[in-house]
């Protein structure tokens, strides 16, 4: 087992490698969307409630499948869980990802979940942004998840992994309806809710270049291409969708 020291210098080192600097939020799709050193395609599609998310790996290609049925905040966790699973563990071909998140996964799991905190969150970051507190109030837990954009699960595991807050308090923090609190504190719903209707299916990444890139080759026919992108839930690439909507609002 990895210790929480060098899982967070793993995530530092990860940031590096993005150019990302140590203290900010991140948005985890875009970089790992342009991140063209590796050959990384994210999936997003609706499982079920038990599941957070899923990863293949066949040589140098990495597919991520994101449940998209989770809240916006939860699927960037399960990105950054599954980008551990796929970029640092030796002999991985496929794993599947429980939902639930805590301190009795064991292995793997376990590393994935801290790992992901830290790389959304690292752990001098957090320090910094807390400020000193000695104890976290709900409106302290809720702005610091806004600025991070890491879900309230994520935020409560993380404050009870670093002992920064008692079991009993958190305990109360995780059945709270934290979308109205949110709200209430002046903030969107966005990272408590999951995708739109129209993106609970949809592809992005390495497979998409590849297909644009064997048709403008014309290594494949048209129809090929467009067969390719609908198995990949991109109708908006085919269509136009976004053109036609751009063209009924001038």
């Amino acid at each position: 087992m990895k210790s929480a020291q060098e899982l967070n210098s793993l995530a530092l080192k990860l940031r590096r490698e993005w150019g990302v600097d140590s203290y900010s939020p991140i948005d985890i799709f875009a970089l790992v969307n342009g991140w063209r050193e590796k050959n990384i395609t994210i999936v997003r599609y609706p499982f079920s409630k038990r599941i957070s998310g899923m990863c293949t790996r066949v040589n140098d290609d990495i597919i991520i499948c994101v449940n998209s049925a989770s809240s916006y905040g939860r699927q960037r966790f399960a990105l950054a869980h599954e980008l551990y699973h796929a970029l640092y563990e030796k002999n991985m071909h496929r794993v599947v990802c429980e939902m639930r998140m805590g301190e009795d996964k064991e292995g793997s799991e376990r590393e994935a979940d801290q790992f992901a905190s830290y790389l959304l969150m690292p752990y001098d970051a957090l320090i910094q942004y807390s400020d000193g507190k000695t104890s976290w109030g709900l409106s302290d837990v809720i702005e610091t998840e806004q600025f991070f954009q890491i879900s309230h699960q994520a935020m409560v595991f993380r404050l009870a992994f670093d002992h920064l807050e008692t079991e009993e308090r958190l305990e109360r923090y995780k059945t709270i309806a934290i979308s109205r609190e949110a709200a209430k504190l002046g903030y969107g719903k966005e990272l408590y809710q999951p995708a739109p209707e129209e993106k609970r299916y949809f592809t992005t990444g390495e497979y998409i270049r590849k297909v644009e890139q064997m048709a403008e080759r014309e290594l494949i026919s048209s129809g090929k291409r467009e067969e390719l992108l609908l198995d990949a839930y991109r109708a908006d690439i085919v269509y136009n969708l976004d053109e036609e909507e751009k063209n009924l609002n001038d």
